[in-house]
């Protein structure tokens, strides 16, 4: 069970969240809290057309000591909130017992209806939720899109294990309002429904594709499962989870992988048609703030809304990922590999590579996908592992970033050789041909390295997309140690000799630039040094 794993995140945001809904002396007696009433494990419960809901079996199998059935549908209320771009201000309200009044809703039976799902502790008017929403409405052609809010707040409050029983009911009602839809509005398949959940919200995405199935013999077009919940169903059975097998594309955005101990909310497990691994699932950039640094910059949040951003920074990214990439014009390129140290070590190095499938994260990654199965480099009724991408994001809005191979070769002219290596951090900008628009300063190594004359170095290093790279300037960083004398530098500035810089883009065959600085004159600490190609020409 999740308590005995200390998953600190989840238990301090539940106390938060109580602290946010309770009064003072409930909180005062939070560790007393009862947990969620026990069932009989054998007991089956029913609740008419939405079938029934057995804990025995792979429900409660292995650590998943669950033990409870979901809440009535009348103590969880569901609600389905409607928005069209028409009516973005005066959103409906779907009621699914007046199959008559879908026809009056102003949805396109012809276009995309998308189903957003908030998770643990969450409702149905979560700022991503409509964020997120008004972000699909703006990028489908008006008039050709829907949006549904699913809001499960009713039976989304603590305790954990109660919340995740919770989920498969509301899965089940999911699964009629789609039918409901797939009904009234004579729609031929379900090809354009997307169910898009976060953390428990993917899992009852699976839970509404499982129904549909099993319940009216159709299959969603496709789930997106942005971080699911880890908790309660790691290495579990299929059918208590998210899986492959709930449409006919499932794409997953891993961005809180820790395992639990050290406090992750989601899933490491592939499950998906393809798994995206942003920055290697966990520990993504900006998440290693403080809460005092958090705070400021969240002054006119709640206290609870701040604590979850610092606690769960890496768990919201997947859906920060997601909503950026509906409408950015940067990739978000994930590209496969066998682990994320061999992505960054760059031995998967192009996506035209022989062999090498690259996808976009998030929204486009279905219409990448269809791609890739038409050229038939994907197989997706075969046997072989799904694909597994990786790729690296920015530290704050916008994430998105480009993978720039950076090979640096150190001069070994008789002044470099002189002068002899350095131990340092080397940053480089680039800077647009015809613009103003520069790169953020990107550090070629996380930690300070040694730079030896005649040698060459390579990194990957994420950086913004410019569309033409005509120039870069480059920073050095000495590192002085007081306690080492070998490291003073009393009589001459710090300095590297640089002989010339090679960026090359993962995503493009087309970025290949080489600079260097003028005259192979020294890269000097705490200076911005200019390196430009046509100083490569004057030295040819």
């Amino acid at each position: 069970m999740y308590v005995a794993n200390s998953t600190g995140g989840l238990m301090l945001q539940t106390m938060l969240y109580l602290a946010n809904h309770t009064s003072r002396a409930a909180v005062n007696t939070l560790i007393d809290l009862p947990p969620a009433p026990k069932s009989d494990i054998n007991e089956v419960k029913c609740y008419g057309v939405y079938g029934c809901f057995p804990i025995n079996g792979p429900w409660t199998s292995g650590t998943r000591s669950i033990n409870v059935h979901p809440q009535k549908p009348a103590e969880i209320e569901p609600h389905f909130t409607l928005y069209t771009r028409r009516a973005l201000d005066e959103p409906k309200y779907i009621d699914l017992n007046d199959p008559d009044s879908v026809q009056g809703l102003g949805i396109n039976g012809r276009g995309k209806i998308y189903f957003l799902v908030h998770g643990y502790l969450e409702s149905g008017d979560m700022q991503w939720m409509l964020e997120m929403g008004k972000t699909l409405l703006h990028h489908e052609p008006e008039g050709e899109c829907a949006v549904i809010l699913i809001d499960w707040g009713g039976g989304s409050s603590p305790p954990y294990v109660q919340a995740v029983a919770n989920i498969r009911l509301v899965g089940s009602i999911t699964a009629h309002v789609v039918h409901m839809l797939y009904e009234e509005l004579g729609l031929p398949n379900l090809n354009n429904v997307h169910l898009i959940g976060h953390s428990l919200g993917a899992h009852l995405s699976g839970y509404a594709g499982y129904h549909l199935q099993q319940d009216f013999g159709l299959k969603l077009g496709r789930i997106s499962g942005l971080d699911p919940a880890a908790p309660l169903f790691t290495d579990t059975d299929t059918i208590v989870r998210l899986d492959r097998s709930d449409a006919h594309f499932v794409d997953i955005v891993h961005t809180d992988a820790n395992p639990l101990m050290k406090g992750g909310l989601g899933i490491y497990q592939r499950i998906g048609h393809v798994d995206f691994y942003p920055n290697g699932g966990f520990d993504n950039p900006g998440c290693d703030k403080k809460l005092q640094d958090v705070m400021k910059n969240h002054r006119k949040a709640t206290l609870f809304s701040t604590v979850q951003e610092f606690l769960g920074c890496n768990h919201i990214r997947s859906y920060q990922y997601f909503t950026e990439s509906i409408e950015s014009k940067c990739p978000f390129m994930g590209i496969s590999c066998d682990s994320f140290d061999s992505f960054k070590e760059i031995k998967c190095s192009s996506c035209h590579e022989p062999g090498r499938l690259c996808m976009r994260m998030g929204f486009h990654s279905h219409a990448d996908y269809k791609h890739l199965v038409a050229r038939n480099q994907i197989k997706p009724h075969s046997h072989s592992t799904p694909p597994v991408l990786y790729l690296m994001t920015g530290e704050r809005k916008p994430f998105c970033r480009l993978h720039y191979k950076i090979t640096v070769r150190v001069s070994s002219h008789e002044e470099s050789a002189h002068h002899g290596g350095e131990i340092g951090t080397l940053s480089i900008r680039l800077h647009d041909a015809h613009s103003k628009k520069t790169t953020e300063r990107m550090k070629f190594s996380p930690k300070p390295m040694y730079f030896e004359p005649g040698f060459e170095y390579t990194s990957l290093v994420p950086g913004k997309d410019l569309r033409d790279p005509g120039y870069a300037t480059v920073f050095w960083e000495y590192q002085t140690n007081f306690l080492n004398p070998l490291t003073w530098r009393i009589l001459s500035s710090p300095r590297i000799y640089l002989e010339y810089i090679l960026i090359e883009s993962l995503e493009s065959d087309e970025t290949y630039l080489k600079l260097c600085p003028l005259r192979e004159s020294a890269i000097l600490s705490g200076t911005e040094n200019v390196l430009h190609t046509r100083y490569c020409k004057d030295k040819d």
